[in-house]
């Protein structure tokens, strides 16, 4: 089938689409797909299974892309009933419409499924056993078992440390410290993982949506493996800073209500065996999007 005739019979609708990964693939989806829709949790509620169930059918999507739910750890630590009911109830929904309905899915999972310590090599592969320490972690991965449980003809990507546009995240607030006058960020030497662009997950979603892939799959910046002080540090200087200027930050003086697993990087074997090639680098994610916010193009 032409490229153009494909693109006009590939309808998307991304839910979730006011949160910061949402609101990002649905923007790169409709400039692709004329016919692609996009839906807030006050448009479509994943909770709410009949009234999805109803839209879903009445949208008539070709696949859906699930991006709805609660990403703040504290937040899902302090109210684990909300977590589950969005994160994997509200999960399960999505899946079991877009089975009665004919539908794919695509799903977002996250690194966090993981909390014990990383085998050696590059890291949790996609077969390697789960084991959450927080309630987002545990939300996330009973969401992830209900999707590939309930849909044969589904993806479920998990990503890890996202950055991009859309909403401050760690990268905005370090910069924002940074540009102050005498700002000094600060980082905690822990909780090393791949950051991932957003970029980087739009290309895989573009990647799945052209081909057949269907499962788990770890999708995450490739490059090395970094603690937040390390990327911290990376990303002033790419913006021309001084990376030096980063204060280490003792965990313990951080006001978390959730534990962090130490080390969580996502493992990009199956990524590169299925598509020829691993997501971008983190650091070529990082450097394009300090560039639009006029912070610099170092390399």
């Amino acid at each position: 089938m032409p490229q153009e005739s494909r693109e006009l019979a590939v309808r998307p609708l991304v839910v979730g689409a006011e949160g910061l990964l949402g609101r990002f693939l649905a923007g790169q989806l409709e400039e692709r797909y004329p016919h692609a829709v996009s839906a807030t949790r006050t448009e479509l509620d994943v909770t709410d299974r009949w009234r999805f169930e109803e839209e879903l059918e009445r949208l008539a999507p070709t696949v859906v892309v699930n991006a709805a739910a609660i990403a703040d750890v504290d937040l899902c630590e302090r109210n684990p009933d909300l977590a589950f009911r969005v994160n994997a109830e509200g999960a399960a929904n999505v899946a079991r419409a877009c089975r009665n309905a004919g539908v794919r899915m695509i799903h977002f999972s996250t690194d966090y499924v993981f909390g014990a310590e990383p085998p050696a090599g590059p890291g949790f592969a996609e077969a390697d056993p789960p084991a959450p320490v927080n309630e987002y972690g545990r939300s996330k991965l009973e969401g992830e078992q209900a999707v590939l449980e309930t849909l044969a003809d589904c993806v479920v990507m998990r990503v890890s440390f996202v950055f991009g546009p859309g909403r401050p995240t760690f990268v905005d607030r370090l910069i924002e410290r940074a540009r102050q006058p005498g700002g000094r960020p600060s980082a905690v030497d822990s909780w090393a993982t791949r950051p991932t662009g957003l970029d980087a997950i739009a290309e895989t979603v573009d990647r799945v949506l052209d081909g057949g892939f269907t499962g788990l799959l770890h999708v995450a910046g490739a490059g090395p493996v970094v603690t937040r002080l390390a990327f911290a540090r990376r990303a002033l200087e790419l913006a021309g800073e001084d990376p030096d200027r980063v204060i280490v930050q003792r965990e313990d003086e951080l006001d978390l209500d959730a534990p962090r697993p130490a080390a969580t990087p996502l493992a990009l074997d199956l990524h590169e065996r299925t598509f020829g090639t691993p997501p971008r680098r983190w650091e070529d994610s990082l450097a394009d999007y300090l560039a639009s916010l006029g912070a610099g193009t170092a390399r």
